[in-house]
């Protein structure tokens, strides 16, 4: 379970980190060109998506933070 959970948020949180970057970086571009409709643009269509791999970042890591992590001896 605890493995599963970690690709999980390993995989969201990269992938949120890209989209937004995606999305800040967008809208500054749109602003310094003077573009309204491109920052309104981008913000319609992917600000929904990166705030719903955020949500599963976030819940991943809470669950992942009630998991045990084995332990190793040595």
């Amino acid at each position: 379970m605890r493995k599963v959970l970690m690709i999980i948020f390993i995989c969201s949180v990269t992938l949120f980190i890209l989209l937004g970057s995606v999305l800040v970086l967008g809208q500054l571009l749109g602003l310094l060109v003077a573009n309204g409709n491109w920052v309104i643009n981008l913000d319609e269509n992917l600000a929904s998506t990166v705030y719903f791999v955020t949500s599963i970042a976030a819940f991943s890591g809470y669950l992942l933070s009630y998991t045990k992590k084995k332990k190793t001896e040595g």
